[in-house]
């Protein structure tokens, strides 16, 4: 006698009807998704806090007992309130502006604490060896400039050694810029024209010509020179510092942000004429393009770690998003508990890879030196004592003057080098 097959009914919540028992299923889908979109938000809010209000107020009340010039209070309660996450980015933008402004003891201070954490292997270790995870952003990281940042600034402290007499410091910081210039195997690194320029300079007055020639002839064979720079005399007790534009911008580029690449500011000046009394007009073109710098080193290390981070992004994102799908049309067209199960399974894997995807971090670190120039003009020479006229006349590529100013330089009996700085377009 044939038995007819039994077919056992899908299992029902207890006393619920089928199409209640569909509900409650997609409820609990509908909440499964709420409570990990929830997870993946908070987890996407975290990162660095900013100062409070009241490290603010005391910051300013600091300022002004350490006489902070009004002007640059500022930047310098930047640097007493962003911990040392941001100091050498801070000490950097101040102190360049302190030089600009005369204000040269506080230059040098910033300065000498920015060089002290740059050159220290261990400052900030802790955190750049935390970075290299996936979960860690590059930005957290304690900031220590790209090669072209940390080479300005030996440069900008060495023309401070400069305006001292002290010409041995002076030198030491143009080879230690070109130093953190080197990549290995990269034919435009450690090629800093300022930096030769200088150490030409200060050689000259150590009385030592030879490592003075060899400077400027290493400096004659850089590619990325800008032109005809005249260079500086022993006998020289001026220096015209000017700087052409705004420095190059650093942006994300790639599908996550991960790839670093710098943009070029605006500027205008690529020829300076000085008009100095009872001598005939020089003209000089620019010892760097700040820009061309930032940009003629080769990759860095890091790119490779960045690049990592963002392909374990997307592949976390992919597979989430796959998982998702394929959970959810399981879940939500099945009849079998079991299924049922497996699909909102499915789905919370997805919602958790999704998550662990929107935890990596491989966004470039993209925090700038943001008051360099993008073009830096040396030039050198000789005044006796009393006040003068120098006249500066600024050319662009067409040889169209954009800008002429008049210059009070008043040098004392004193043997110390006059330093003028000045701004161009």
């Amino acid at each position: 006698m044939h038995t007819p097959r039994r077919y056992a009914p899908p299992l029902l919540l207890e006393g619920t009807p089928a199409s209640e028992t569909h509900r409650c299923r997609r409820r609990l889908l509908g909440s499964t998704c709420v409570l990990a979109a929830a997870l993946l938000l908070t987890s996407c809010a975290s990162g660095p806090k900013g100062p409070t209000v009241q490290q603010i107020e005391a910051a300013q009340k600091q300022a002004v007992a350490d006489g902070i010039p009004q002007p640059l209070q500022h930047m310098y309660i930047d640097l007493l309130t962003d911990g040392e996450r941001q100091y050498v980015l801070n000490a950097m933008r101040l102190g360049l502006a302190a030089e600009r402004s005369g204000y040269s003891d506080l230059a040098k201070r910033v300065f000498d604490q920015a060089i002290k954490r740059v050159a220290s292997l261990q400052a900030g270790a802790e955190q750049a060896e935390r970075t290299k995870s996936k979960f860690v952003a590059d930005e957290e990281k304690w900031f220590k400039g790209e090669a072209y940042e940390r080479s300005a600034l030996y440069l900008y402290r060495g023309i401070l050694y400069a305006a001292d007499g002290d010409w041995g410091n002076a030198a030491a910081c143009a080879k230690r810029a070109q130093v953190e210039d080197i990549a290995s195997k990269e034919q435009d690194s450690g090629d800093w024209y300022s930096a030769e320029w200088l150490l030409a300079f200060a050689s000259l007055k150590q009385n030592d010509p030879g490592t003075a020639n060899d400077a400027l002839a290493r400096g004659a064979k850089f590619p990325n020179r800008q032109g005809n720079v005249l260079p500086p005399a022993a006998e020289d007790n001026v220096l015209i510092v000017a700087e052409a534009g705004q420095g190059p911008g650093k942006v994300g580029l790639g599908e996550y942000h991960e790839k670093l690449a710098f943009v070029q500011g605006d500027y205008k000046t690529t020829k300076l004429e000085i008009d100095v009394p009872s001598q005939a007009p020089a003209t000089t073109a620019a010892t760097d393009s700040v820009y061309v710098q930032a940009t003629t080193r080769g990759p860095r290390k890091l790119d490779y770690i960045l690049n990592g981070k963002a392909e374990f992004k997307s592949a976390t994102d992919m597979a989430g998003n796959a998982a998702i799908v394929a959970g959810a049309a399981t879940a939500m067209t099945s009849n079998n508990d079991t299924q049922t199960i497996v699909g909102l399974g499915l789905v919370a894997a997805g919602l958790i890879s999704k998550g662990v995807s929107a935890s990596a971090h491989p966004a470039a670190d993209t925090r700038t030196w943001d008051n360099l120039p993008n073009s830096i003009f040396l030039h050198s020479f000789r005044l006796p004592p009393g006040t003068h006229q120098v006249v500066l006349k600024a050319f662009d590529a067409n040889g169209k003057i954009v800008k002429q100013e008049t210059l009070s330089v008043v040098i004392n009996p004193q043997p110390n080098l006059t330093v003028i700085w000045t701004q161009l377009p």
